[in-house]
């Protein structure tokens, strides 16, 4: 493991906090599922680096820590392709995009577990 990569701590944080679907919103790939081998599992997602972790790499922020280039906030959970995608083509998926994607879907994940959109449950005043 180089000394930027993400912790295996972070990458099942970045998976579990968008439910283990791409974030990419044109995506939304499920990125793990069971292989044939019962106790098996599938993994096709990935923990991408939103700034690179190395001098030269897509959207590479030479002013980032290296303890911040590997922490949660740069990381996002993508699926292979979509992690071959933004990498080819930096100047189209940007920091702001990038980030943009992530709170969308960690906003997604959180509304999927609580059932109901925040701003949608009754307030205390309409409780029976």
């Amino acid at each position: 493991m180089r000394d930027d990569d993400f912790a295996t701590a972070t990458k099942v944080s970045l998976a579990k906090r968008v439910g283990t679907r791409c974030t990419n919103p044109s995506c939304r790939k499920q990125t793990s599922g069971p292989a044939a081998d019962p106790k098996g599992v599938i993994n096709i997602g990935v923990a991408a680096h939103i700034t690179a972790a190395s001098t030269g790499g897509p959207r590479f922020d030479e002013t980032l820590p290296k303890e911040s280039r590997r922490s949660i906030k740069n990381g996002i959970w993508l699926c292979q392709n979509c992690a071959k995608l933004i990498d080819s083509d930096a100047r189209a998926y940007t920091v702001k995009l990038l980030r943009t994607w992530k709170q969308l879907a960690e906003e997604e994940a959180r509304i999927a577990v609580e059932g109901v959109h925040k701003s949608k449950k009754p307030s205390e005043s309409e409780a029976p």
